[in-house]
């Protein structure tokens, strides 16, 4: 081999690997070294991908090959503009991520401007293109949404904390489903509450305390002393409004209401020739001698002469050392004055009561409701009835001290239930407690798989259900409607239409699955107090707040303004009641709640 082929061969083999292309373009008045360098700056912007792990990689490279040209090559690249282009981006995204990461770093629960830098790391990441959001790691994007979502988190539990009202019947689970939200927000943020949460546990413990509550009813007590039977009856009505503003302990604290009832019964009957100073004192006995109670073993039997019975205040009957009952005169029905009522109850302590009453030997339905007071049932434990179809259902009754308080029109088989519902979608709803309480009882039950569906709309067959159920109503008739009849909530509709709680349409559709209104609502809930016998003074519409309700009759405004003013019903923004607005699942719960509080009903 000669010299100069060896020297040749030489050459060749000492060109750079990365840039032996075989298809590399060749021109006629420049040089192969010229060639290559241009082409292998072209391929390496070609192979630039923002989407790709190798982007830093292949711009770093075709940066630092085209900054090795001349400028005559440089101006030979044919994709220069894309490498621009790139470069521009990528110098524009680094400083985008080091500002983010600036503002990220300076987030700090130990400053006093925690919440502010938060907000203005978020407001800046808003301001971004799309390209640009990409260039922030996800990391950094996921932890910023967690600090936004405890900051709405943290202002949402705020603003239950200012919302908290003593005066209102659900202050109780409203101030503890705010303190669980509060216990479940994180550390940092929840440290910025720590003295608003201070101060309202201060103040649930205030109005928690025996001495608070009986300062609160002494009050009306005092009111109560003052009345006589020829007090005016505006008089009378505002002392009764000042009862029914109490929350339920402070009502068991009132000892003289028999006398609010006894004044509120003479004014409703003095207009016809009734004088109530005509009764001697001792007339009214707790348990008259005449009514007679025997046992065998677990069973007790009671005959009442109902000429016997007190005629303005329940009859109270001792059964036993955990048994008594309260009976009203006007539960039984008219023109039995000479019967005798025969009661039996069987109990199983601790376990079940089973409660049959009869007249004339005949099953006896009682025109309103009467107490069975019962001891010993575990404070925790639902109550709940024997349904006709063998299952067991809800029952109305409330917890007073150490008893439980049953009512019924009805015999009853009761059992002592642990039942306990749980949903996984009312963690943060609002009107979770009272979600949970209904649910306990069997009044209320979930859609499907655990979950309560809080925000759909409520059905008047779905609300006749539950209303029936919590209120212990049964229908004697078969309904006339033909759009309800063989329906799964015929029964419940028709009870509640005998009851007078729901209208009669006279007509032959009923249309039971609309949606129920907040104004029917208002009006289905006063229906249901008259039922339960709760009495109640005229509403003064002067003082309604509401500033959309004008164009309604008056029936329905009378009935918005006692649900107002039972605390049943609050506003909305703007001082609406909305009264067309359609009622969701969970403020139904709510509502159905707070009037059978009021009805002593739960």
């Amino acid at each position: 081999m000669t010299i100069k082929k060896s020297a040749a061969l030489l050459a060749m083999l000492t060109i750079p690997a990365a840039i032996v292309i075989n298809d590399a373009p060749t021109s006629a008045n420049s040089s192969n070294s010229y060639d290559w360098q241009v082409y292998n700056v072209e391929s390496l912007i070609d192979q630039i991908n923002a989407a790709s792990s190798t982007y830093d990689y292949y711009l770093r490279e075709a940066r630092n090959a085209y900054n090795a040209l001349t400028y005559y090559q440089q101006t030979q690249v044919r994709n220069a503009a894309t490498l621009f282009y790139y470069l521009d981006t990528y110098e524009n995204h680094q400083e985008i991520l080091n500002t983010f990461a600036a503002k990220m770093s300076a987030i700090s629960a130990r400053n006093s401007t925690f919440i502010r830098d938060i907000e203005e790391a978020n407001r800046y990441y808003n301001s971004l293109t799309y390209s640009q959001k990409n260039a922030i790691p996800s990391h950094s994007y996921i932890q910023l949404q967690n600090y936004m979502e405890n900051v709405r988190k943290m202002e949402a539990v705020q603003l239950s904390f200012e919302q908290l009202n003593t005066k209102d019947w659900n202050y109780v689970s409203n101030y503890q489903s705010a303190m669980q939200a509060y216990n479940s927000l994180p550390y940092d943020f929840r440290t910025l509450l720590s003295t608003m949460a201070n101060e309202k546990m201060r103040e649930y413990e205030l109005h928690q305390s025996p001495a608070y509550n009986r300062s609160i009813a002494q009050q009306v007590m005092t009111a109560i002393s003052k009345l006589t039977t020829s007090s005016t009856q505006q008089q009378v009505d505002a002392v009764r409004k000042e009862y029914n503003a109490l929350n339920a302990l402070q009502q068991r604290l009132v000892t003289n209401l028999q006398d609010l009832l006894y004044i509120e019964e003479a004014q409703r009957n003095i207009p016809f020739g009734w004088d109530p100073y005509y009764y001697e004192e001792d007339e009214e006995k707790e348990s008259p001698t005449s009514i007679e109670v025997s046992k065998k073993g677990d069973s007790y039997s009671i005959l009442i002469p109902v000429s016997d019975m007190n005629r303005h205040i329940p009859t109270k009957i001792t059964v036993s050392d955990s048994i008594s009952l309260s009976i009203p005169r006007a539960a039984i029905p008219a023109s039995n004055n000479n019967a005798v009522i025969a009661l039996t109850i069987d109990e199983v302590k601790g376990q079940s009561i089973l409660f049959s009453a009869s007249m004339h030997n005949e099953n006896l339905q009682f025109s309103s409701y009467i107490d069975i007071e019962v001891k010993g049932f575990p404070a925790s434990a639902s109550i709940l009835r024997l349904g006709n179809d063998g299952e067991y259902e809800a029952t109305p009754y409330t917890r007073v001290l150490n008893k439980h308080v049953l009512k019924t029109k009805n015999s009853a088989e009761y059992i002592v239930s642990e039942h306990n519902a749980k949903f996984f979608d009312i963690q943060a709803d609002g009107h979770r407690y009272q979600i949970e309480q209904l649910a306990k009882r069997k009044i209320v039950s979930g859609v499907e798989n655990n979950y309560f569906k809080p925000s759909a709309h409520v059905t008047l067959a779905q609300y006749a259900a539950m209303i029936s159920r919590s209120m212990g109503l049964t229908a004697n008739e078969h309904s006339t409607y033909q759009d309800i009849q063989g329906k799964w909530y015929e029964a419940s509709v028709q009870a509640l239409l005998e009851a007078g709680i729901l209208d009669d349409k006279k007509s032959n559709y009923f249309h039971a699955e609309q949606v129920v209104t907040r104004k029917e609502a208002a009006l289905i809930s006063i229906r249901m107090l008259q039922h339960a016998g709760v009495a109640m003074a005229d509403p003064n519409l002067s003082k309604m707040p509401f500033t959309d309700i004008k164009q309604l009759s008056s029936s329905e405004r009378y009935y918005i303004a006692l649900a107002y003013e039972y605390g049943i019903f609050g506003g909305k923004e703007n001082g609406r009641f909305d009264p067309n607005g359609k009622l969701t699942r969970s403020q139904m719960a709510k509502v159905l709640h707070r009037t059978l509080q009021i009805a002593k009903m739960i």
